[in-house]
């Protein structure tokens, strides 16, 4: 039998995580501020480029590319649901 997960310590765990988040922000923040227009646009060239790989297996299609991702978080959810099912803790 697979061990049970301790509701206090996933408790715990999931505070963390958001505690980590907080700062991650506040870290962003202050490199945004002293970003340069130059720095940016190099950041936006690298997303862009991505963008153009990516949607290009999308057809390019901004709702297919969004239809897609929703997707794959609707599956996600249901895998998380399943198992938390099985674990007992919903």
């Amino acid at each position: 039998m697979p061990p049970k997960l301790d509701r206090d310590i996933l408790l715990q765990t999931l505070a963390g995580y958001a505690e980590v988040n907080k700062i991650t922000e506040a870290e962003r923040r202050a490199q945004l501020k002293t970003m340069t227009d130059a720095e940016a646009r190099e950041i936006f060239a690298s997303l862009y480029e991505t963008w153009k790989r990516t949607g290009q297996q999308a057809g390019g299609n901004w709702e297919a590319i969004a239809r897609r991702k929703l997707e794959h978080k609707i599956g996600m959810r249901q895998a998380f649901e399943a198992l938390a099912r099985r674990k007992g803790l919903i």
